[in-house]
């Protein structure tokens, strides 16, 4: 012990002598020493961490708002998406707040969160999503003389009230129903009268104005549009406008007045409800209104079932084996998934000839066994994530990231998310990996194979087969978001949503109405569509107690517990196995939003039902012509849907 410290003071001893030295010729400064003490084997350079915030939502050109504070005073303020680096470990906080321009104010979400920096890791993240918030309208006020003042007042969300005397915009509106309310004016012993005296307009979210019009004249008169042949419950869409930019939006039925004498136009547009198109006649009309009489218009609408038909797209191109079809939010670009193990980009119409992703070389394809499909990251724009679910070489499943910033993936990026395996048999893999509306990555798995999932795994909890998963994969690894059934302590794996799935080849959010669709591929006798609340955790969907909504193999059986299907049918008729899509939401068919659309692979038509308190209704089957063995759908990022066949054509679902 002795000699120790007596070498330890030597030790001490030198390097003083040595700092003296370096202080005598002035080379020694206050980082200089720490840089040589630094040198010594005891002593170990502090390591620092980072912070990536990620900002979206605010319109080019806008900076955000947001602090990021910390250890030690820290303070920095943060306008775009970026890196903090060389961070003291520890606890940040991230604020955000508001930004405002003339057109508009934006609103950030979470306007404070907190993330924990550590030492060396990866970098810790945090998003702020801007979203406007606010809206416009311009009141245009036209017919009275100069210098005389018009009486409008404008009525809206949260008691909002203002009185204007001339054509005014207003902006920064909380957006929602507003009340334009005109009142006569007297000037010089003559009075004016406005038209239309009251008007609603719906302001959305927007930068864009929305207008109202009022307009004074001296004698009035009335117009009566009559509008017919709509069921209770379904608007006309019909334009009425006149002199001095006179305009009002009809839905029903109205008279309008007073409005000013002249010619007034009639406008009407076709209309869609469930599964109907109302064409109205005549399309355009003129009327024309004298001082203190009314007159009179028309518009009669008649229905017609819509017809769906299907359109053949990029004919000639070689997809290879298609088995799904997506795109990234907000892009106009379109992946197609090729079960071989490549991933083609459809850009500006036509097919790239380089593939975005090529992983032949790690997929076992032929059967059910393949690349299955694709998913993109909600934040794919910023952070150029998506997922692939595959067969790998052994059989199991295969769950991997990859990232790309182009046309083109980064082959070099793949990072693993999760192997589930799959012995014994090569079918029912299951096969889609998709984003839910809450950020979460969901995973529709397989038995196992073999016919009656003979080791139950559907039903068993501590297995993945079977099963809807739901991850968290903000960072890799995945980690368990709250609401998992099985988390925590709690017997079964945590990564399970749902159970008792036979083989979940294709399910689909539709975030409109908060609804999670499973068709889940049947054994001998029963195919099956579920639908129920997307936040509903820890169903049991039945298998291998009931197939579809009937005990397998045969009555009696337990059903206490479990979710029977919306819809179930059988293999008459040449079914054999479903073929789940999606909930329509585009824009190109109005008289299909809200419904389901599904095939079965065997039949080769494709059907589709609408979703009413809990049941499936308006059941329809299209004939698409020869168009069969539907293998999967897909869904581009305006909401068109797309049929793929296995033929290795794709087909777009459109109005004939």
């Amino acid at each position: 012990m002795k000699g120790l410290k007596a070498l330890e003071g030597l030790k001490a001893l030198e390097a003083l002598k040595a700092l003296k030295a370096l202080r005598t010729i002035g080379a020694l400064s206050a980082f200089g020493a720490f840089g040589l003490l630094a040198c010594d084997d005891d002593v170990v350079s502090p390591v620092r961490g980072a912070l990536d915030v990620t900002i979206t939502g605010v319109p080019a050109g806008q900076n955000a708002a947001v602090t990021v504070t910390g250890p030690g005073g820290f303070s920095a303020t943060v306008t775009t998406s970026g890196r903090l680096d060389d961070l003291d470990p520890g606890t940040y906080t991230v604020t955000a707040t508001n930004v405002e321009r003339a057109d508009g104010r934006w609103s950030p979400t979470p306007t404070a969160q907190t993330v924990t920096v550590m030492r060396g890791s990866a970098p810790a993240t945090a998003t702020v999503t801007y979203a406007l918030v606010t809206a416009r309208l311009a009141v245009n006020i036209t017919g009275l003389p100069n210098g005389v003042d018009a009486s409008v007042t404008v009525t809206g969300p949260g008691g909002y009230t203002t009185v204007l005397a001339s054509s005014t915009a207003i902006n920064l509106l909380t957006p929602g129903e507003y009340t334009v309310t005109a009142a006569d004016v007297v000037s010089g012993g003559v009075t004016y009268r406005p038209a239309p005296t009251t008007q609603t307009v719906q302001l959305p979210a927007s930068t864009t104005q929305v207008a109202a019009n009022v307009v004074y004249s001296v004698g009035t008169g009335s117009l009566t549009v009559t509008i017919t042949g709509l069921a209770a419950g379904v608007n006309g869409s019909v334009l009425v406008s006149g002199p001095s930019g006179y305009s009002q939006q009809l839905s029903g039925t109205q008279t309008l007045t007073p409005v000013p004498p002249g010619t007034y136009t009639i406008t009407a547009s076709p209309v869609a409800s469930n599964l109907t198109t109302h064409t109205p006649t005549p399309l355009t009309q003129t009327v024309t209104v004298t001082a203190g009489a009314t007159a009179t218009g028309t518009v009669t609408y008649a229905g017609a079932p819509l017809v769906l038909g299907v359109q053949e797209m990029w004919p000639g191109a070689n997809l290879g084996d298609v088995v799904y079809l997506t795109s990234p939010p907000g892009d106009a670009r379109i992946f197609v998934v090729d079960q071989q193990g490549r991933i083609f980009v459809i850009k500006n119409g036509a097919p790239l000839s380089t593939p975005f992703l090529d992983i032949v070389s790690l997929v076992a394809y032929g059967g059910e066994q393949g690349l299955l499909s694709l998913a993109f990251d909600p934040q794919f724009a910023t952070n150029g994530r998506f997922y692939v679910y595959y067969t790998d070489l052994s059989g199991d499943i295969a769950v991997a990231r990859y990232t790309a910033a182009g046309d083109v993936a980064n082959a070099g990026s793949r990072t693993s998310v999760i192997t589930i395996p799959h012995p014994t048999h090569s079918n029912h893999n299951g096969g889609l990996a998709m984003f839910g509306p809450d950020g979460m990555l969901y995973l529709g798995t397989g038995d196992g194979g073999g016919g009656g999932d003979p080791a139950n795994n559907a039903q068993n909890r501590d297995v993945l087969l079977g099963k809807l998963l739901r991850i968290d994969v903000t960072s890799l690894p995945y980690t368990i978001p709250a609401g998992n059934p099985y988390a925590g302590a709690t017997e079964g794996r945590d990564e399970i949503w749902a159970r008792g799935l036979r083989n979940p080849w294709r399910f689909a959010f539709d975030p409109p109405a908060g609804t999670l669709y499973i068709a889940d591929v049947g054994q001998d006798v029963w195919e099956e569509v579920n639908a129920v609340a997307a936040t509903t955790a820890g169903l049991n969907y039945g298998w291998r107690i009931m197939e579809g909504d009937h005990c397998y193999p045969a009555a009696p059986c337990n059903g206490a517990g479990l979710t029977v299907p919306v819809l179930a049918y059988s293999h008459a008729d040449g079914n054999c196995s479903v073929t789940g899509g999606f909930v329509y939401r585009g824009a190109a068919i109005p008289e299909l939003v809200g419904h389901y659309l599904y095939a079965d692979f065997c039949a080769g038509i494709l059907r589709s039902f609408r979703l009413s308190a809990g049941q499936a209704v308006d059941h329809r089957t299209w004939a698409i012509g020869d168009v069969n063995r539907i293998k999967s759908f897909g869904l581009d990022a305006s909401g068109e849907i797309y049929i793929l066949s296995d033929n290795g054509n794709v087909y777009r679902v459109v109005k004939q």
